[in-house]
Protein backbone atom coordinates (compact mmCIF):
# COMPACT_ATOMS: atom_id res chain seq x y z
CA UNK A 1 0.00 0.00 0.00
CA UNK A 2 0.92 3.39 -0.74
CA UNK A 3 1.81 5.79 2.58
CA UNK A 4 -0.29 8.98 1.27
CA UNK A 5 2.29 11.41 3.77
CA UNK A 6 5.27 9.95 1.69
CA UNK A 7 3.31 10.84 -1.93
CA UNK A 8 2.73 13.67 -0.61
CA UNK A 9 6.51 14.72 0.82
CA UNK A 10 7.72 13.37 -2.39
CA UNK A 11 5.87 16.13 -4.42
CA UNK A 12 6.56 18.57 -2.49
CA UNK A 13 10.48 17.25 -1.85
CA UNK A 14 10.58 17.43 -6.11
CA UNK A 15 8.77 20.79 -6.51
CA UNK A 16 11.04 22.38 -4.82
CA UNK A 17 14.03 20.91 -6.18
CA UNK A 18 12.61 21.85 -9.72
CA UNK A 19 11.99 25.80 -8.49
CA UNK A 20 15.65 25.28 -6.78
CA UNK A 21 17.06 24.76 -10.47
CA UNK A 22 14.81 27.54 -12.00
CA UNK A 23 16.06 29.81 -9.76
CA UNK A 24 19.83 28.73 -10.32
CA UNK A 25 19.13 28.54 -14.33
CA UNK A 26 17.58 32.35 -14.00
CA UNK A 27 20.73 33.22 -12.29
CA UNK A 28 23.29 31.80 -14.28
CA UNK A 29 21.28 33.22 -17.98
CA UNK A 30 20.89 36.98 -15.91
CA UNK A 31 24.43 37.27 -14.54
CA UNK A 32 26.59 35.28 -16.63
CA UNK A 33 25.00 34.82 -20.14
CA UNK A 34 23.23 38.20 -20.05
CA UNK A 35 24.15 41.97 -20.94
CA UNK A 36 24.04 43.86 -17.60
CA UNK A 37 24.32 47.09 -18.11
CA UNK A 38 23.43 50.25 -15.28
CA UNK A 39 20.73 51.11 -17.68
CA UNK A 40 19.56 48.08 -19.96
CA UNK A 41 20.08 44.34 -19.20
CA UNK A 42 19.23 41.96 -21.77
CA UNK A 43 19.11 37.80 -21.06
CA UNK A 44 16.69 35.05 -21.11
CA UNK A 45 16.96 35.04 -17.02
CA UNK A 46 12.75 35.51 -17.58
CA UNK A 47 12.71 32.35 -18.80
CA UNK A 48 12.78 29.60 -15.94
CA UNK A 49 10.98 32.36 -13.90
CA UNK A 50 7.89 31.66 -16.34
CA UNK A 51 8.45 28.08 -16.30
CA UNK A 52 7.91 28.54 -12.52
CA UNK A 53 5.26 30.48 -12.74
CA UNK A 54 3.46 28.62 -15.50
CA UNK A 55 4.08 25.17 -13.65
CA UNK A 56 3.22 26.09 -10.30
CA UNK A 57 1.46 29.25 -10.45
CA UNK A 58 1.77 33.34 -9.56
CA UNK A 59 3.04 32.70 -5.87
CA UNK A 60 5.58 29.98 -6.86
CA UNK A 61 6.59 32.39 -10.09
CA UNK A 62 6.84 35.11 -7.98
CA UNK A 63 9.24 33.10 -5.09
CA UNK A 64 11.75 32.26 -7.77
CA UNK A 65 11.73 35.20 -9.34
CA UNK A 66 12.77 37.05 -5.73
CA UNK A 67 14.94 34.64 -5.08
CA UNK A 68 16.88 34.51 -8.36
CA UNK A 69 17.41 38.33 -8.18
CA UNK A 70 18.23 38.49 -4.65
CA UNK A 71 21.06 35.54 -5.13
CA UNK A 72 21.85 37.02 -8.31
CA UNK A 73 22.59 40.48 -6.49
CA UNK A 74 24.49 38.98 -3.82
CA UNK A 75 26.64 36.38 -5.06
CA UNK A 76 27.23 38.34 -8.37
CA UNK A 77 26.89 41.72 -7.37
CA UNK A 78 27.05 44.57 -10.32
CA UNK A 79 26.43 47.25 -7.10
CA UNK A 80 25.00 47.94 -3.99
CA UNK A 81 22.07 45.26 -3.43
CA UNK A 82 18.79 46.93 -3.95
CA UNK A 83 15.37 44.70 -2.65
CA UNK A 84 12.89 47.24 -4.52
CA UNK A 85 14.87 45.26 -7.73
CA UNK A 86 13.82 41.96 -5.97
CA UNK A 87 9.84 43.18 -4.94
CA UNK A 88 9.65 43.93 -8.98
CA UNK A 89 11.02 40.84 -10.16
CA UNK A 90 8.61 39.31 -7.80
CA UNK A 91 5.96 41.08 -9.32
CA UNK A 92 6.84 40.16 -12.85
CA UNK A 93 6.95 36.12 -11.88
CA UNK A 94 3.33 36.63 -10.04
CA UNK A 95 2.25 38.49 -13.13
CA UNK A 96 3.54 35.60 -14.94
CA UNK A 97 2.06 33.18 -13.48
CA UNK A 98 -1.76 34.56 -12.73
CA UNK A 99 -1.35 34.96 -16.94
CA UNK A 100 0.09 31.70 -17.84
CA UNK A 101 -0.81 28.95 -15.32
CA UNK A 102 -4.01 28.01 -16.37
CA UNK A 103 -3.49 24.75 -19.33
CA UNK A 104 -3.82 25.51 -22.75
CA UNK A 105 -2.65 29.24 -22.68
CA UNK A 106 -3.13 30.93 -25.96
CA UNK A 107 -1.13 33.47 -27.82
CA UNK A 108 -3.13 36.56 -26.46
CA UNK A 109 -2.60 35.79 -22.85
CA UNK A 110 1.06 35.40 -23.39
CA UNK A 111 1.19 38.84 -25.32
CA UNK A 112 -0.85 40.05 -22.64
CA UNK A 113 1.22 38.85 -19.89
CA UNK A 114 4.88 40.32 -21.60
CA UNK A 115 3.06 43.40 -22.26
CA UNK A 116 2.19 43.95 -18.74
CA UNK A 117 5.36 42.70 -17.49
CA UNK A 118 7.17 45.41 -20.04
CA UNK A 119 5.54 47.96 -19.37
CA UNK A 120 4.70 48.21 -15.37
CA UNK A 121 7.95 46.26 -14.13
CA UNK A 122 10.22 47.14 -16.98
CA UNK A 123 9.81 50.50 -18.43
CA UNK A 124 8.11 52.17 -15.40
CA UNK A 125 9.09 50.18 -12.01
CA UNK A 126 12.61 49.55 -12.75
CA UNK A 127 13.04 52.72 -14.76
CA UNK A 128 11.96 54.56 -11.54
CA UNK A 129 14.11 52.65 -9.54
CA UNK A 130 17.31 53.20 -11.75
CA UNK A 131 16.49 56.86 -11.83
CA UNK A 132 16.81 56.93 -8.40
CA UNK A 133 19.94 54.83 -8.43
CA UNK A 134 22.44 56.84 -11.01
CA UNK A 135 20.97 60.63 -10.24
CA UNK A 136 18.91 60.73 -13.54
CA UNK A 137 15.88 61.94 -14.67
CA UNK A 138 13.05 59.17 -15.75
CA UNK A 139 11.96 60.57 -18.60
CA UNK A 140 15.85 61.15 -19.62
CA UNK A 141 16.18 56.95 -19.24
CA UNK A 142 13.09 56.00 -20.96
CA UNK A 143 13.36 56.65 -24.07
CA UNK A 144 16.38 54.09 -23.84
CA UNK A 145 14.59 51.57 -22.44
CA UNK A 146 11.53 51.81 -24.59
CA UNK A 147 13.60 51.14 -27.42
CA UNK A 148 15.45 47.62 -26.06
CA UNK A 149 12.03 46.77 -24.62
CA UNK A 150 10.57 47.26 -28.20
CA UNK A 151 13.22 45.37 -29.78
CA UNK A 152 13.28 42.66 -27.23
CA UNK A 153 9.33 42.33 -26.98
CA UNK A 154 8.92 40.14 -29.82
CA UNK A 155 12.05 37.69 -28.55
CA UNK A 156 9.85 37.56 -25.69
CA UNK A 157 6.81 36.74 -26.53
CA UNK A 158 8.08 34.25 -29.04
CA UNK A 159 10.26 32.14 -26.89
CA UNK A 160 7.26 32.18 -24.35
CA UNK A 161 5.00 30.88 -26.73
CA UNK A 162 7.20 28.12 -28.06
CA UNK A 163 7.59 27.66 -23.91
CA UNK A 164 3.95 26.93 -23.96
CA UNK A 165 3.71 24.75 -26.72
CA UNK A 166 5.77 22.02 -24.81
CA UNK A 167 3.85 22.63 -21.46
CA UNK A 168 2.65 18.89 -21.54
CA UNK A 169 6.51 17.72 -21.49
CA UNK A 170 7.05 20.59 -19.02
CA UNK A 171 3.96 19.28 -16.55
CA UNK A 172 5.01 15.47 -16.98
CA UNK A 173 8.88 16.18 -15.57
CA UNK A 174 7.41 18.40 -13.10
CA UNK A 175 4.49 15.69 -11.69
Amino acid sequence: MINPVASSNGKVLKRLMIMSLLTALSVVLERFLGYNDRIISVSLGYLPVALAAMLFGPLPGAVVSALADFLGALLFPAGALDLRFTLIAAIKGFIYGYFLSQRGVGRGRIILSQALVTVLCHLTLNTLVISTIIGQGFWALLPLRVVKNLLFFPVEVFTLIKMAEYRGTFDRLAK
